[in-house]
């Protein structure tokens, strides 16, 4: 091979490699998604047990973090009856408004690839037993399905099984009696179902929403049992139609 081709595959090679490194760099430094998968093998964090890490110079010790953690994990095992994601669960506890501005302050992110997996992001401000129990309910009901048929559930369904494990007074059977008029002014499932309709931009209509959600899942674990729920997924994930098996 001539030295003119050989420098010539030489340049193109280099080239490709260098785009290649911008391309991840920017991925991982800008991109919310590249962002909180790098977190793990960032120097400004530290891992407090297996998948929780938190920033380092936290205003919370790793035994808080811990304690914290293992309560809410309490929770979640005893409504499933066990745990399967945690395996593919990762927590992340930070301080710094700079980052959570980039990773979101009580946040559940599933990426599917290299595998599907689901990152908690929890500012300190939110990070306590309900709102974790209430995270690692959508990582347990995510865990049982793919990103397709979780993708497709209908929201209210998500967040409604999730705030069975959120004890906070606002999403109580107490103030959905009050907040909808013993059911009389409740939003109908229909308007909840997608992300935009659920996550509107109106944060007292919101908060409704979930109120809802909750006890129109607490409605039918009354009739129902958890082993049922997770069934149903299943069988959605399986290409069953979710509306027929939820309301059969």
């Amino acid at each position: 091979m001539k030295t003119k081709t050989k420098k010539k595959i030489l340049f193109i090679s280099l080239s490709l490699l260098i785009i290649l490194i911008i391309a991840l760099f920017c991925f991982l430094q800008f991109n919310k998604g590249g962002y909180i998968q790098s977190i793990p093998y960032r120097p400004g964090f530290q891992k407090i047990e297996t998948n929780v890490y938190m920033n380092k110079g936290n205003s919370l010790t790793p035994e808080e973090v811990r304690d914290v953690t293992a309560q809410a994990k309490e929770r979640v095992t005893a409504f499933f009856g066990d745990m399967h994601c945690l395996d593919k669960t990762t927590i992340i506890i930070c301080d710094d408004g700079k980052i959570t501005n980039r990773i979101g302050e009580k946040d559940t992110n599933t990426f599917g690839f290299p595998s599907k997996k689901d990152y908690i992001c929890l500012s300190n401000e939110y990070f306590n037993i309900d709102v974790l129990a209430h995270e690692l309910t959508h990582a347990e009901l995510h865990s049982y399905i793919s990103a397709d048929t979780q993708r497709s559930l209908p929201v209210w369904f998500d967040e409604g099984v999730a705030t069975q494990n959120d004890y906070r007074e606002k999403y109580s059977y107490e103030n959905w009696v009050k907040r909808t008029n013993n059911g009389e002014n409740a939003t109908p499932l229909e308007d909840m179902d997608t992300y935009s309709e659920f996550q509107c931009n109106d944060e007292d209509e919101r908060q409704f929403h979930y109120i809802c959600a909750k006890n129109e899942i607490r409605n039918w674990l009354n009739k129902h049992s958890v082993q049922d729920l997770i069934e149903l997924i299943k069988a959605v994930n399986d290409g069953e139609d979710f509306n027929l098996l939820y309301n059969s």
